[in-house]
């Protein structure tokens, strides 16, 4: 009996250790990661969905000053990336973002880090704060502060609530990539699917 706890305690341990690896503030989902991270089409038309006007089409501040649209990057291959400077996983994704935007930033690709504001809470981290983290991390791409009801928006199409998240979005303004967390397995995923999408 005292092995068996001890061996479910040891297995609980290393779940939880986990999870916080792969992402932050994650919360049961309909859809599992594997499904989440991919690059395949919906059964339903064969055809990959346009982001709606409730995502593309409002106004989001820029950290750097000004608002952008996400429709605005139409003809580009845009990296959507939910992150918090709190997010550990956050961090640990990040060099490989930024060498992707070094890859093809000038091929018409872009990133754009959508900071989610504090934990918990729908407070907007303070621009200063996230200048100085980036600032910090060296960061080469655009960012934002993200709405609350946007972010909501967003997490609906992952079918869960964490971040990082990546939406990985195509030229005709397409969602082509569904990806939560930061592991290895994820990154590696992104890549494969950024390459695809750039070379079409």
């Amino acid at each position: 009996m005292k092995f068996f706890l001890r061996t479910t305690a040891i297995f609980c341990v290393l779940a939880l250790g986990l999870s916080i690896m792969s992402g932050c503030g994650t919360t049961p989902a309909s859809v599992n990661q594997q499904q989440a991270n991919t690059d395949e089409k919906p059964a339903i038309g064969n055809i990959y969905p346009v982001l709606k006007d409730d995502i593309a089409d409002v106004d989001i501040e820029l950290v750097k000053g000004g608002t952008m649209k996400i429709k605005d990057y139409r003809g580009k291959v845009v990296l959507l990336n939910l992150w918090a400077t709190w997010c550990g996983p956050c961090r640990e994704e990040m060099p490989h973002l930024i060498e992707l935007k070094n890859k093809y930033g000038d091929k018409g690709f872009e990133v754009i880090g959508l900071n989610v504001g504090f934990q918990d809470t729908d407070e907007p981290e303070p621009i200063d704060d996230i200048l100085a983290f980036a600032k910090k991390m060296r960061l080469n791409y655009e960012l934002a502060r993200i709405q609350p009801d946007v972010t909501k928006q967003l997490q609906k199409i992952a079918q869960i609530s964490a971040v990082p998240e990546s939406f990985l979005v195509d030229r005709e303004g397409k969602l082509r990539g569904v990806f939560v967390g930061g592991g290895p397995n994820v990154i590696s995923k992104l890549k494969t699917t950024v390459d695809r999408v750039m070379a079409e």
